[in-house]
């Protein structure tokens, strides 16, 4: 059985929010999920991952530019999706 994948996609590399999601990917590789952590504003397409963490949900709510964008990018994929 493979891992499932997980994308957690930050917005700002300043601050922790970088560090914060380095530190879930870690978690959920130590969970036995393959996880892949990669800045918002590189995402281009979420199909190939079976869940995704973005933005707001990593700090707290506060949605950056990148990581809205990055939601809009991929709105059709992310709608079905669990929130």
């Amino acid at each position: 059985m493979n891992a499932k994948r997980v994308l957690v996609a930050y917005g700002s590399k300043s601050g922790a929010t970088a560090g914060i999601a380095e530190e879930i990917g870690r978690t959920l590789r130590d969970d036995g999920f393959d996880a892949v952590v990669l800045p918002a504003d590189t995402v281009t397409d979420v199909s190939g991952y079976d869940g995704v963490v973005l933005g707001g949900a990593l700090y707290a709510g506060h949605w950056t530019g990148k990581a809205r964008r990055c939601a809009r990018r991929n709105a059709e994929q992310l709608s079905h999706r669990p929130p």
